[in-house]
């Protein structure tokens, strides 16, 4: 290896150590912010490019980390925000909105209310519920699009119940 190669890898092994000794100093807030601003990332490109359908987001996940972590009123506020940013971008601005965005803030403050839940069965509650909510308002105010919306429940549930039981736990430690 040479000098110059052997010097980028020493700064890149810096930056990595300073943002992992932050993210252990600020008790798991920077992973919330990581998480955060993920979420942002996802939300624009789901919504901007031709994947629309995939129900990839991480509301769910950070509504359910951020009520067992911070109670839920700071997880009614965050998701609040999430999932507001989340419909905005994807350009959601009719009847949809009166049943979504409290689904969400709903799992938020429950989350909230159960600080010592398995994150695991109540992210993947959660996540049920949010979809089955979802998918009983669609059916009632617009059958129509029930063939727009199951692609994505599907999929939702699938990467939800994927990211609760792999990452769940080792976050809410982290966190914690």
């Amino acid at each position: 290896m040479d000098k110059s190669n052997k010097k980028k890898l020493y700064h890149l092994a810096r930056i990595v150590a300073i943002v992992f000794l932050l993210l252990v100093l600020m008790k798991g807030v920077m992973l919330l912010v990581i998480l955060i601003a993920l979420s942002f990332g996802i939300s624009f490109i789901m919504n901007n490019f031709p994947i629309r359908q995939l129900g990839i987001e991480l509301v769910t996940f950070i509504a359910v980390l951020s009520g067992l972590k911070f109670g839920p009123w700071i997880a009614l506020l965050i998701t609040f925000i999430l999932i507001s940013y989340h419909m905005i971008a994807g350009g959601f601005f009719g009847n949809y909105l009166l049943w979504v965005i409290p689904a969400y803030c709903i799992t938020a403050v429950l989350s909230g209310f159960l600080p010592y839940a398995d994150v695991i069965q109540l992210g993947i509650y959660a996540t049920f519920a949010i979809n089955l909510n979802n998918l009983f308002f669609t059916l009632i105010t617009g059958p129509t699009n029930l063939t727009r919306y199951l692609p994505y429940a599907i999929t939702n549930i699938i990467f939800n119940v994927f990211l609760f039981t792999l990452l769940g736990k080792p976050m809410l430690l982290f966190i914690r």
